[in-house]
């Protein structure tokens, strides 16, 4: 089993428990984070070692990744597992799941490449080095079905763990916020290179709000040791007296403490979806990786949340775009328009709806069904 990143940590472990509950003697070994480690993986690599963002994060580590992935496929080759199981990052796992397969290995792929938002060739490679592919979203069906992909769809792991609207007010306790300010969540990404290009742009709007309404206050979540030291150095040098309640890891409890939440694109933005949480979506790349994309992509709108739905269903400034001058009207409109608002959240409501489907007790039905075949 070889995950990514964060989000497929918590999809592997998620999976890891489905599993030990209906098979005796599971044995799951890989590239693994904390969560899946906790659930019982040996893990052959840690996540952080293969983790990168965008071209500039992966050229200065392509060397390591190349090595890694190459030792564990010959150890894959080696030991000759009944299953391998790659989640999420495609880039990696879709050459291991070809080499790995042509051996007779059958290969399990969680959570689908986004082709239907860039670089549509990869179906084909897709349909070389996956047994069964296990989508997350239902608008990628159509694209598998004319590729000729067996895929499931599961749904979104996320749906099924956030069962309630958050208690606003006890989160807002928590952090030693008052209930009758209005809480503005900032979260500017998981990695390095994200925080040093985005949380700039995010004090910058908070600075400003700040000035105009003292009633906002902020919260900020940074999800490692190191970007939570740069997101206060940061602080420091464009906005020292502003008050922001940083914390680290506590992303979830950020969100639901707030009013309004100001994010960087990824599964965050499903997460405070599913929170009930106004969403202002904000993303800028390197230059180069920003170039690649718009030649490869075939979309306008880049967060999962403007796919779900008929229509786009939140603000998103990507690149030039993600401006302080142009985040700061959203969040006001948010906060100031009560339609707007209320509209925005019940279309989450509806995305909740269509991703809830108890994703990881149907993504080990599929596992024991590929496990059952290979049976002599």
């Amino acid at each position: 089993m070889v995950a990514g990143e964060k989000s497929s940590d918590l999809l592997g472990a998620k999976l890891i428990r489905a599993l030990r509950a209906r098979i005796d003697n599971v044995e799951v070994s890989g590239i693994c984070g904390p969560g899946m480690i906790r659930e019982g993986a040996s893990a052959l690599f840690t996540i952080e070692e293969i983790n990168s963002i965008g071209f500039e994060g992966l050229l200065g580590r392509i060397f390591k990744i190349l090595r890694i992935r190459k030792q564990l496929t010959n150890e894959v080759l080696r030991t000759k597992p009944d299953l391998y199981i790659g989640i999420d990052a495609p880039d990696f796992n879709l050459t291991i799941e070809k080499k790995v397969r042509s051996v007779g290995i059958p290969t399990i792929q969680y959570v689908a490449p986004s082709v239907w938002a860039w670089r549509r060739y990869r179906l084909r490679k897709v349909k070389k080095a996956v047994s069964k592919l296990l989508t997350i979203y239902p608008f990628e069906s159509p694209l598998y079905e004319k590729a000729k992909i067996p895929f499931t769809f599961v749904g979104h792991p996320l749906a099924d763990e956030i069962t309630t609207p958050s208690d606003t007010d006890v989160m807002q306790t928590q952090f030693g916020l008052n209930h009758s300010d209005r809480i503005i969540a900032l979260l500017p990404g998981s990695r390095v290179n994200e925080v040093k290009r985005i949380a700039p742009v995010f004090i910058k709007a908070a600075a400003r709000l700040r000035e105009n309404n003292s009633s906002y206050k902020f919260a900020a979540a940074l999800a490692t040791d190191e970007t939570h030291h740069l997101f206060v150095q940061i602080k420091q040098d464009i906005a020292p007296h502003l008050s922001i309640k940083i914390s680290r890891g506590n992303a979830p409890e950020v969100i639901a403490a707030s009013d309004v939440v100001l994010l960087a694109s990824g599964t965050v933005a499903l997460e405070s979806a599913f929170f009930q949480k106004p969403v202002v979506v904000a993303y800028r790349l390197s230059g180069f990786s920003y170039a690649l994309i718009k030649i490869l992509s075939p979309v306008k709108l880049y967060s999962i949340l403007n796919h779900l739905g008929e229509s786009p269903v939140v603000p998103e400034f990507i690149q030039s775009e993600c401006t302080s001058e142009r985040i700061i009207p959203e969040i006001l409109k948010i906060l100031n328009d009560d339609i707007y608002r209320e509209n925005m959240i019940s279309q989450f409501r509806k995305f909740k709806t269509q991703l809830k489907r108890d994703a990881s007790s149907r993504a080990t039905d599929e596992v024991i069904k590929i496990l059952h075949d290979r049976k002599p």
